[in-house]
């Protein structure tokens, strides 16, 4: 779907909230220095703060087809992982560069790049795998705490200097080393024996995860060479030091395993071709690659000419993409990817009851799915049906608190309605997912003043809910 999160947002002091605190009016005591002795309950708390403090203010991409794929794959990998203290969230960057990252608490980021260069779905996998590891083993947790007790070390400090090295490795790396005032040659050296650690057992996880162990030196080399002969160093290369003695010791790791093909999955293609499409290029540029790519000798694939209708729908060809996507769907009417691009052509040419009635039928065998019910909020809204549309958002909201695109469709929803006091509680629900916790607070304000005097019932819901808001946002801010 092309439905896009249109608000900006920035924040410096709002601090995050964790998903086991959501549903509480009180949060655990973290004590004087939260980072000096980590609990597994206190890791995840810290890290789910950390991450909606990263989703506010990076390019993160909330595109529910990659958001699948990504949790998929993820989620399957850290079934087989030993030493799961916490659940796992996967999340994208919107980045060409190659790199991927694990923070406290289980949440594991990637930019879109490090898909879009993966020859095989057993590279990525190698990959999530690796930085699952991380997590596993305690890496990270460990060294905040022994970077905690060098220096105080607070969120803010924290969360800078892991925002700066994704935005500038090389500048972050330093900040990161400065500010904590740990030396830097024992952090290089902290550094490479974790990741000797997260290739050995990351490999290990690839076998059991059904993936082939020998993708990870195969990627690794493979990032080498694509730096051997430049001044510039990968972004994955700053966080990951990559030596000829670590690519070869994962060769020998994955020759302990029997080597056999592993098919790619057409979900790893068709996620594939749209970074490429919507991600990694744009416009023309997009569109020639795809031309290209399927008049290549055996690149006329299922994968490419779905890359080729999302480029020409983008460019404006919207029937050429049509045209396409039905004979993709004769062969595959239950896939995602086909029944996402399919909505699209169905509003843009304005045929909303097809659109509708499609949607239908899979709303009522998959109700709970991101995709199918976005699409579907999507397409009622472009019908003018808001009742249905506020009816599917709100019921995906109960189960995926966190899907970002339902709250900017919420908020587009009431405001067509014209029911004001709705439209910026729905925004206030927005700023709070993302940590925003002033503007969150701001909005129910807001939300409260257009209340009419009679409605007495709701004025105490939203003054119960700010009053929480503000008690989270004043326990939180004492971490800073």
């Amino acid at each position: 779907m092309t439905y896009l999160l249109k608000i900006a947002f920035c924040s410096v002091l709002a601090l995050p909230l964790s998903a086991a605190a959501v549903n509480s009016t009180t949060l655990p005591d973290l004590g004087v220095n939260a980072f000096s002795s980590l609990s597994p309950e206190k890791e995840k708390l810290i890290g789910d703060m950390m991450l909606k403090q990263t989703r506010a203010q990076l390019p993160m991409v909330s595109d529910p087809l990659l958001d699948e794929y990504l949790h998929t794959l993820g989620q399957a990998l850290v079934a087989k992982a030993e030493g799961v203290r916490f659940p796992f969230t996967f999340s994208w960057v919107n980045s060409p560069e190659i790199n991927a990252f694990a923070m406290l608490g289980g949440n594991i980021v990637s930019n879109t790049g490090t898909l879009a260069v993966a020859d095989s779905e057993s590279e990525f996998a190698s990959v999530m795998s690796h930085e699952i590891v991380h997590v596993t083993q305690r890496h990270i947790a460990r060294a905040v705490e022994a970077k905690s007790q060098n220096a105080p070390l607070t969120m803010a400090s924290l969360l800078g200097s892991i925002l700066l090295t994704i935005a500038n490795p090389e500048a972050g790396m330093a900040g990161l080393m400065a500010t904590q005032g740990i030396a830097a040659q024992t952090a290089i050296n902290f550094t490479r024996s974790n990741e000797q650690e997260a290739d050995r057992i990351g490999i290990q996880l690839l076998a059991k995860g059904g993936y082939d162990p020998y993708a990870m030196p195969e990627f690794f080399n493979k990032l080498s060479e694509k730096t051997r002969f430049s001044n510039t160093q990968l972004a994955f290369l700053y966080t990951h030091p990559l030596s000829q003695a670590r690519i070869s010791d994962s060769r020998v790791r994955a020759e302990q395993f029997e080597r056999k093909f592993v098919p790619d999955s057409s979900d790893f293609a068709l996620a594939k071709a749209r970074i490429w499409a919507r991600y990694q290029l744009k416009g023309k540029e997009a569109l020639a690659y795809f031309q290209k790519k399927v008049a290549t000798p055996g690149g006329n694939t299922k994968a490419n000419q779905y890359g080729l209708a999302l480029t020409l729908f983008d460019n404006g060809d919207v029937k050429a993409a049509e045209q396409i996507l039905l004979k993709l769907r004769a062969h595959d009417d239950k896939n995602l990817f086909y029944i996402d691009a399919m909505t699209d052509v169905y509003i843009q040419t304005k045929q909303t009851d097809k659109a509708l009635q499609m949607l239908e039928q899979e709303y009522l065998l998959r109700p709970n799915n991101q995709v199918i019910t976005l699409n579907y909020a999507n397409a009622a809204m472009a019908a003018k049906s808001e009742r249905l549309a506020l009816h599917l958002l709100k019921n995906l909201l109960y189960f995926k608190p966190d899907t970002y695109l339902a709250y900017e469709m919420l908020i587009d929803a009431y405001k067509s309605l014209n029911d004001m006091a709705k439209y910026f509680e729905a925004r206030a629900d927005l700023y709070y997912q993302l940590a925003i916790y002033p503007k969150a607070i701001d909005d129910i304000n807001e939300s409260l003043n257009r209340l009419a005097e009679t409605d007495k019932l709701e004025s105490r819901r939203l003054e119960a809910k700010k009053k929480q808001w503000q008690a989270e946002f004043a326990r939180l801010k004492q971490l800073n």
